[in-house]
């Protein structure tokens, strides 16, 4: 059995898991310390489920919050902080220093919930270890503005995998295949006057660039990473490179109202 068979069975069987055992595993797990000190902090549970293989609850987001003080609030994220604010953020593709305010800033929280992963831990499980379609291309952009994440597959493997915004209502970013036109670290847009940074041309007026991730679709359609990821990316990906952009549903399994803080 070769080694690419041997891995793309091995995540079959993991996926064959979690999808059988995942939910009741994780409600095995006390997370009480936690949710009490979620609710000693005045935060209000919403829900609760499991989005790729990692239990959560769903907290409003209130004024004056952001993802950095939300970590130093709790003390079972603080004692973790910097992984706390990655994880989360990553979690909710929302930039952690960003702050919830009354009207809409350019760095300023869109969303009203946030979903707090309850295990630090667990690394999300968004897209295939291994696709095997994709083994016969040295580079290959996968974005999915359903989930809001991209990933960067190198023959098969997954390499890396960013946090997006995409196209909000009106402004919809197209379902397309596409090859990376041309890098630019720079680029200005002459249609919406600003500088797009670490920009990969993908097709027509549409860019992958670094920009604001303030946790919901908000771009005029371009897919936008943080700074540092789109630099990330800019510096791995070439010319030429193959991708498609794809909107499937985030995978989750709810389970019930408030189950992991009752």
């Amino acid at each position: 059995m070769t080694s690419q068979v041997t891995k793309y069975l091995a995540f079959f069987l993991a996926v064959c898991w979690l999808a059988a055992w995942g939910p009741a595993y994780a409600q095995k797990e006390d997370y009480s310390d936690l949710c009490r000190e979620l609710a000693e902090a005045g935060f209000q549970t919403v829900d609760s489920g499991v989005a790729y293989g990692v239990p959560f609850v769903t907290i409003r987001i209130p004024l004056g919050f952001s993802i950095t003080s939300l970590c130093h609030r709790i003390p079972s994220f603080s004692n973790e902080f910097n992984r706390c604010r990655n994880r989360i953020g990553f979690f909710n593709a929302l930039n952690p220093n960003y702050l919830k305010t009354p009207t809409a800033e350019p760095n300023s929280i869109a969303a009203d919930i946030l979903k707090i992963p309850l295990d630090l831990r667990r690394v999300p499980e968004i897209f295939p270890a291994y696709d095997e379609p994709l083994a016969d291309y040295k580079q290959y952009l996968l974005v999915d503005i359903g989930k809001g994440f991209l990933a960067l597959y190198e023959q098969g493997e997954l390499a890396r995998v960013f946090p997006i915004s995409s196209g909000a209502p009106g402004d919809v970013t197209p379902l397309m295949d596409f090859k990376v036109e041309g890098k630019d670290e720079n680029h200005w847009s002459s249609i919406y006057e600003t500088w797009m940074p670490w920009a990969l041309h993908v097709k027509g007026p549409y860019y992958i660039h670094g920009g604001v991730l303030p946790g919901e679709r908000d771009s005029a359609g371009c897919i936008r990473l943080p700074i540092h990821n789109a630099e990330q990316l800019f510096k791995l990906v070439e010319v030429g490179t193959p991708g498609r952009i794809i909107d499937t549903p985030e995978v989750q399994r709810e389970i019930y109202p408030a189950q992991f803080c009752r």
